[in-house]
């Protein structure tokens, strides 16, 4: 007789807390944003972390300052969650005038635009997919 498994859903209150331990230390957050944040730091690797919009400005606000409070912070509500986030949230940071950059390729066949933003306390790192569109948007903002 089979056993049925069930997969466990992700706990992102986990991943929230594990963070937080980090901010705590003031480590530099390496994050990779892709749908969601890939956070690694010296001593974590690849904590997966679901954003929303209240999770996003809370890691905006450390990555600039320094400051971990998370009053009002609710990770387990993944509901709100934007389809292409990252494309959102960089369009954003470009337009406020943050420190991003394109990282340059040989070539210029490659299916996704990779680009860096730099902060006090660590760094984003952006995959975005190549569009027309998209590209428009870069050349026009100097980038």
């Amino acid at each position: 007789m089979k056993q049925i498994q069930f997969t466990q859903a992700y706990n992102n209150e986990v991943a929230h807390r594990q963070v937080k331990l980090l901010m705590r230390q003031h480590k530099q957050l390496y994050i990779q944003m892709n749908g969601e944040a890939w956070i690694s730091s010296q001593g974590a690797t690849g904590i997966r972390y679901q954003l929303n919009e209240q999770g996003w400005q809370w890691i905006l606000n450390y990555l600039q300052t320094g400051d971990y409070e998370d009053f009002g912070i609710f990770p387990s509500d993944t509901s709100h969650t934007i389809t292409d986030f990252p494309t959102i949230c960089l369009k954003e940071l470009i337009e406020q005038k943050y420190n991003i950059a394109r990282i340059p390729f040989l070539r210029e066949t490659e299916a996704y635009i990779k680009l860096r933003g730099l902060f006090r306390f660590g760094k984003l790192f952006f995959s975005i997919t190549r569009t027309d569109e998209f590209m428009d948007y870069l050349n026009s903002k100097g980038l």
